[in-house]
């Protein structure tokens, strides 16, 4: 008995198993469909870790523009609130990119 990938979600499964104990995903005795759909899940991995790069990025961007053009001069509350949400956004941003160099190493 070896123990083989979910194409689903990933978890390690006997190779026996008629099913999936943890998403309960039915395993198809074809390898060729089995490939395919871990390459399929591998992509909407891809793409959800780059839409997060995105979105904290954007956020970087939205709250540094609104900081540096449309809030008031000196230390006024919606500025700081700008500078905080660009604070996240950078953050966020770098996570989601490190998560991304560490998906592509991983090559599963």
């Amino acid at each position: 008995m070896a123990l083989t990938h979910c194409p689903k979600c990933d978890k390690k499964i006997s190779d026996k198993a008629d099913q999936c104990p943890h998403c309960e995903h039915l395993m198809v005795a074809d390898p060729e469909k089995l490939e395919t759909q871990r390459r399929i899940n591998r992509i909407k991995k891809s793409s959800s870790l780059i839409t997060q790069s995105f979105l904290g990025l954007i956020l970087f961007i939205g709250g540094l523009a609104y900081s540096s053009w449309y809030a008031e001069d000196g230390m006024s509350n919606d500025k700081i609130a700008a500078q905080v949400i660009a604070g996240i956004g950078v953050f966020w941003y770098l996570v989601s990119r490190i998560r991304i160099l560490m998906f592509r190493r991983s090559g599963k």
